[in-house]
């Protein structure tokens, strides 16, 4: 039988609930991705269909929204690579 401490069981409780929370917002960083893919998508399809500006002028907008959506994918990524990492370590030592 193993024997718990009090302050052992307190801590784990309390990561348990900290990684439940963090678990819980993933939720929203997803939501985000979504937001961020149909706001692309709609620009996107602004610049596709806009017939007043220049070749080069599109060209150029263009390559400032891949810009910017690589700099907020890379912010997705990122946060979803730490909580992916997080969960991971937890359930490692759940098993072990």
């Amino acid at each position: 039988m193993t024997r718990y401490h009090p302050g052992q069981t307190n801590a784990e409780l309390t990561a348990a609930a900290t990684l439940q929370t963090e678990a819980t917002a993933q939720g929203l960083v997803f939501m985000w991705g979504q937001v961020l893919f149909a706001e692309l998508r709609r620009v996107w399809a602004q610049l596709d269909t806009e017939e007043a500006l220049a070749c080069e002028d599109k060209l150029a907008a263009q390559v400032h929204v891949l810009e910017e959506a690589t700099a907020s994918l890379g912010q997705l990524y990122d946060t979803v690579g730490r909580s992916c990492r997080r969960f991971t370590r937890q359930l490692q030592s759940l098993h072990g």
